[in-house]
C-alpha cells in the first residue's frame, strides 16, 4: 500500500477510514470507447462587432435605458394632469337592513288601516302609495351604481408647469446617462479586444526568446561536446533555457485572461474559441508632431470616424448634471407656488338601480335613476404646521447642492481632459520612441549570435542582446496598444464619464 493511503487512514478513524482506503485501492473498470466531441468552431470578432456586441449584453447599457423609460414614464404623468381625467365607477352594495324597509313596511300599514276607515281613502290612498313606492325603491337590498367621474385642472399657479419641466429635464439627464454608459462600455470593449490582441503577440515572443535560448543551449552543447565550451557555459545556457519557461507560461496565462475577459464582455460562452480579426495599428511610422484633434479618430472596423471633443460643455457629465439643475430650479419654483391657491372643476355622472329582490338587473333603462353633479372648486393652503416652508428649504437646498455639483463636475471634467490629451501624448511619444528599435534589436541579437556561433564573444553578450532585443519588441507591441486605447478615448471623451477609464493599464504580460 502506497505511504500516502497509510497516512491519511492514520488521520482518520474507524468506517471513514475503511471507505477512504476501500475506494482508494479499487481498480477502476475500463471505460467504454467514446467519440470525441466535436471542436468547436471559432468566432470570428472585429472591433466593430465587439463594440456592437458590447453594447448589446451591457448590464451598464441596459439598466441606463430602463432609467429613460422610467424618465419618459414620469414625464408623461407629469403631463398628464394638463388633460381631463375621467373615471369609470361600477359599484355592487347589498343591504343587510335599511330604514327605507321599516318605512317601506310602515307605509303600507297606514294604507291599509286608511283604506279601512272608509272616510278618506281616495286621497290618503294616494299620498301614502307614492311615498310607500319611494320607499320600496329604496329599500332594495341591491344596489347597483354606474357612472363617470371627470375632473380638470383649471389653474394650478404653475405647479403642473414646473413639474413637467422637471421631468423633461430629467428625462435628458437619463438620456445622457444612456449615452454615457454606452461610450464607457464601448471604450472597455476595446480595451479588452486590444489587450487580447496584445497579449497574443507577446505570447508569440515570448516561445521566440524560448525558441532561440532553446538554440543558444542546442549549439553550447554542441560546442561542449567537442570541447570548445567550458561546463559553465553550457549550465549558462541551460540556466537561461530554463528561466523562460516561466515567462512563457505567465504569457499564455495573461492571454487566456484577456480573453476570457473580452467574452464576459461580448457575453460569448467562456469556452467558445476566438478569432480577432482586428489588428493593433502598427504602421512603423513614427508621428512627426500630434495628430489636430480637429481630425477625425478612425476606429479600426468602422467606416468613417469619430471628431474628439474635449470642451468641457460638451462632457456628458457636465450636461446631466446642468440638466439636474434645472430640475432642481424647477422643483423650487413648484414649491414656492404651492402657497397659491388652484382650481378645479369636476363633475360625476352615475345611474343607480335598485332590482327587486330575486332579480338579478331592471330590466328597463327608465329603472336606472340618474344623478348628474358638476362643481367648481378651490383649494387654498391656509395653515399646514410648516409644510410648505420645509419644502421650500429642501428644494432650496437641493438647487444649492445641485450648483455645486455641477461646478465641481466642470473642474473635473477640465482636468479629465488635460489628463486624456497628455496620455495620448505619452502614448505618440512612447510609440515613436518604439519604431525602429526592435529592428536594431534584432539585428544586433543576429550579430551576437553569429559572433557566439563562431566563438569571438561571450555568452553573456548572447544573453544581453537577447534580453534587449525581446524587451523593444514588447514595447512596441505594449506602445502600439496604449497608442490605440489612448486615441479611443480621447475619440468617446465627449460621452465618457468624468475620470472613467483614466486608467491605461497595460497587459499583465507586457509589465
Amino acid at each position: 500500500m502506497p505511504s500516502i493511503y497509510m497516512s491519511v487512514g492514520r488521520a482518520l478513524s474507524g468506517a471513514a477510514a475503511t471507505a477512504l482506503l476501500a475506494a482508494a485501492l479499487v481498480v477502476p473498470a475500463p471505460a467504454r470507447a467514446q467519440q470525441p466531441a466535436a471542436p468547436v468552431p471559432a468566432a470570428a470578432i472585429s472591433l466593430a462587432d465587439a463594440l456592437t456586441l458590447a453594447a448589446k449584453v451591457s448590464h451598464s447599457v441596459r439598466s441606463a435605458a430602463a432609467g429613460v423609460s422610467r424618465a419618459k414614464g414620469q414625464q408623461m404623468q407629469a403631463e398628464s394632469q394638463y388633460l381631463p381625467q375621467i373615471n369609470g365607477i361600477v359599484n355592487y352594495q347589498r343591504t343587510i337592513q335599511s330604514q327605507f324597509a321599516a318605512l317601506s313596511s310602515g307605509s303600507s300599514s297606514s294604507s291599509n288601516s286608511g283604506s279601512g276607515s272608509g272616510s278618506s281613502g281616495s286621497s290618503g290612498g294616494s299620498s301614502s302609495g307614492g311615498f310607500g313606492d319611494i320607499t320600496k325603491i329604496f329599500a332594495s337590498p341591491s344596489t347597483y351604481t354606474f357612472g363617470l367621474n371627470l375632473s380638470q385642472n383649471i389653474f394650478t399657479a404653475g405647479k403642473l408647469e414646473s413639474a413637467s419641466k422637471g421631468a423633461e429635464s430629467a428625462r435628458t439627464a437619463a438620456e445622457i446617462n444612456l449615452d454615457a454608459a454606452r461610450a464607457q462600455v464601448a471604450l472597455d470593449a476595446a480595451q479588452a479586444y486590444f489587450d487580447a490582441v496584445a497579449s497574443e503577440q507577446l505570447v508569440q515572443i515570448a516561445d521566440s526568446t524560448y525558441a532561440q535560448a532553446e538554440r543558444t543551449l542546442a549549439q553550447t552543447t554542441v560546442s561542449r561536446q567537442v570541447g570548445a565550451a567550458a561546463e559553465f557555459d553550457l549550465l549558462r545556457a541551460r540556466v537561461a533555457r530554463d528561466n523562460q519557461k516561466p515567462m512563457v507560461i505567465a504569457a499564455r496565462g495573461n492571454r487566456d485572461v484577456a480573453l476570457l475577459r473580452l467574452r464576459q464582455l461580448l457575453g460569448i460562452p467562456l469556452n467558445q474559441p476566438l478569432t480577432l480579426t482586428t489588428p493593433i495599428r502598427d504602421d512603423g511610422v513614427a508621428a512627426a508632431e500630434p495628430a489636430p484633434l480637429t481630425r477625425a479618430v478612425e476606429i479600426p472596423g468602422r467606416t468613417g470616424g469619430v471628431t474628439p471633443d474635449t470642451s468641457v460643455a460638451a462632457r456628458a457629465s457636465v450636461r446631466q448634471a446642468a440638466a439636474n439643475v434645472e430640475a432642481q430650479e424647477y422643483a423650487l419654483r413648484a414649491a414656492n407656488w404651492n402657497r397659491l391657491p388652484s382650481v378645479q372643476l369636476s363633475s360625476a355622472y352615475q345611474r343607480f338601480a335598485y332590482p327587486a329582490d330575486g332579480t338579478f338587473l331592471p330590466a328597463a333603462i327608465n329603472q336606472y335613476y340618474p344623478n348628474w353633479t358638476a362643481s367648481l372648486g378651490m383649494s387654498i393652503p391656509v395653515f399646514l404646521g410648516g409644510k410648505l416652508t420645509g419644502d421650500r428649504m429642501v428644494a432650496e437646498a437641493n438647487v444649492v447642492d445641485a450648483k455645486q455639483s455641477l461646478e465641481q463636475t466642470k473642474e473635473l471634467a477640465a482636468l479629465d481632459a488635460r489628463t486624456s490629451l497628455n496620455a495620448l501624448a505619452q502614448a505618440e511619444a512612447s510609440y515613436a520612441a518604439s519604431v525602429g528599435t526592435d529592428e536594431q534589436a534584432a539585428k544586433a541579437y543576429s550579430i551576437a549570435e553569429v559572433r557566439f556561433k563562431e566563438g569571438v564573444s561571450t555568452q553573456v553578450e548572447l544573453l544581453q542582446a537577447r534580453t534587449q532585443y525581446e524587451q523593444a519588441r514588447v514595447n512596441r507591441v505594449t506602445a502600439a496598444r496604449d497608442l490605440e486605447v489612448a486615441r479611443l478615448r480621447v475619440a468617446f471623451l465627449k460621452d465618457l464619464p468624468v475620470g472613467a477609464g483614466a486608467s491605461n493599464a497595460r497587459p499583465a504580460a507586457a509589465r
